[in-house]
């Protein structure tokens, strides 16, 4: 019972740090306009083709990145279903079983 008191008192902790930081993170001045966002909205769907701002940067201006994190989660589901036994028959039971 200790172990567990232990283990919700140090995710708590986490998560009070985690809000503080983010709180403290976002605090402050953030610009309204940016060289980079003016440029995206004056040439973004000229440039991509898209009919909306969000479509023209996602699969526009990161299409690269989203593209490489499309490969790695494709990578991680190949990894886990390579790994995990779909061959067990149902029931519990096991190889040794059979051979009786």
């Amino acid at each position: 019972m200790k172990r567990k008191h232990w283990l919700m008192v140090a995710e708590l902790l986490v998560l009070s740090l985690t809000a503080l930081f983010l709180f403290a993170a976002l605090q402050g001045e953030h610009p309204v306009s940016s060289g980079i966002r003016d440029y995206i909205v004056a040439n973004g769907s000229r440039e991509t083709g898209a009919l909306n701002l969000v479509t023209a940067i996602y699969l526009g201006y990161r299409a690269f990145d989203t593209l490489g994190e499309t490969i790695v989660l494709l990578l991680a589901v190949s990894g886990v279903i390579y790994f995990t036994d779909f061959s067990a028959k149902g029931g519990g039971e096991s190889e040794e079983d059979d051979h009786t």
